[in-house]
């Protein structure tokens, strides 16, 4: 799956079906980095917290455990925000 198709997902409670075969449940957000070179190129990095450190990582500003994803790990995706 690419950036465009998980935009609409970001943020949001979802369950992940990976290409390893596992499913997962949290949530993935972008974060736009500038390049550290300085040639003012940015890139797109994509992480995954469980919902429980996502919340509390929006709330509290503590640390909790990110995982880098890249985005052709997913291969489906679902909702389960309400």
């Amino acid at each position: 799956m690419d950036l465009a198709h998980l935009s609409p997902f970001t943020h949001k409670h979802c369950r992940f079906k990976l290409r390893s075969g596992k499913e997962v449940f949290g949530v993935v957000w972008e974060v736009e980095t500038a390049d550290a070179n300085g040639t003012g190129d940015h890139s797109t990095s994509l992480y995954f917290a469980s919902i429980r450190d996502y919340e509390r990582l929006q709330q509290e500003r503590t640390p909790v455990q990110v995982i880098p994803m890249r985005p052709e790990e997913i291969v489906a995706v679902e909702s389960l925000a309400s």
